[in-house]
């Protein structure tokens, strides 16, 4: 199936189940989506019955925002706030500790499906990312498969608000479904014939789309929370040498060292973009999220 087919077939789905549902209410309510990722997936489900804002900007990692005025009011008023949690988006812990009844967390749902434990995590290094007393890599919307159960929990929790729209979530849901479920197919074709192809990544974050593809991280600059490991580690990633095809950097991290470690190496380099910084809209956001990490894979680890 050629790319450019199955894009234009993506937005061709979205916009008719979109216009399908539009509705003209009264009075609109109000969602909050912590990041991006979580926003275009709620936008996918609440159509236009529902206005869903994003709080934190894509441009800034979650662990270094600081929440403004503006912010804990929109907090304050919204009916439902959407967030991975307290150890994703510490910003909003305070803040949504009064909140249990308005709030969903994506890291406490079930049926997710978490990825194997990374080696190159150790305890001193455990405070970025931690689930109970194991360390985890919260991206999970990298997997889509994962994104599929994130709409199916916010098309129950919108159900459970306005009961009345139940039918436009419904169909809104299955509508998502079936285009996260095709594009996952064509993903993994595109990516099957790159799994020995090894790289590294700026940012310890992938290893949901890494184990749900089979594909071949060696090493990441940084670990979670943005702990740079050090002379020693870089040591042993130049030591990888020709096994390393790319470096990925992120348009929110300082690229400077990924590009200097990809010259040396002799790979080639290019950005990945898991919180969404160049999505023009949330609207169909959420393919084109993914379909991005995966454009960015597959051009640079093919030869």
């Amino acid at each position: 199936m050629k790319k450019k087919t199955y894009t234009h077939g993506i937005a061709l789905l979205i916009a008719g189940a979109m216009l399908a549902n539009r509705v003209i209410a009264d009075e609109v309510p109000e969602v909050i989506a912590s990041i991006k990722p979580l926003a275009a997936i709620a936008e996918a489900i609440a159509g236009e019955s529902v206005v869903v804002n994003v709080l934190l900007p894509a441009n800034i990692s979650p662990h270094d925002y600081s929440l403004k005025f503006s912010d804990l009011r929109a907090l304050r008023s919204a009916k439902l706030i959407i967030w991975i949690g307290p150890h994703f988006e510490s910003v909003l812990q305070k803040p949504l500790a009064q909140r249990s009844d308005s709030q969903l967390q994506i890291a406490q749902l079930n049926g997710l499906i978490w990825p194997p434990e990374h080696t190159e995590k150790t305890p001193e290094h455990s405070h970025g990312h931690a689930h109970d007393s194991l360390t985890r890599d919260l991206h999970v919307w990298l997997n889509p498969m994962n994104g599929i159960v994130i709409a199916r929990a916010i098309a129950a929790e919108l159900t459970r608000k306005y009961p009345a729209k139940q039918a436009i979530f419904d169909q809104n849901l299955e509508a998502f479904t079936e285009v996260v479920t095709q594009l996952d197919s064509v993903s993994r074709q595109r990516l099957a014939g790159l799994r020995e192809r090894g790289f590294i990544v700026m940012h310890d974050g992938y290893s949901h789309f890494v184990a749900h593809y089979g594909l071949k991280q060696l090493a990441t600059v940084q670990l979670s929370g943005g702990i740079t490991q050090g002379i020693r580690h870089y040591g042993q990633m130049l030591a990888l040498g020709q096994e390393v095809g790319c470096v990925f950097s992120e348009p929110q991290l300082d690229s400077k060292a990924a590009r200097q470690l990809a010259q040396q190496l002799g790979a080639k380099s290019t950005e990945l973009d898991p919180l969404g910084v160049h999505l023009d809209s949330v609207k169909g956001g959420y393919p084109v999220l993914i379909e991005g990490v995966v454009d960015a894979f597959v051009g640079c680890l093919s030869e």
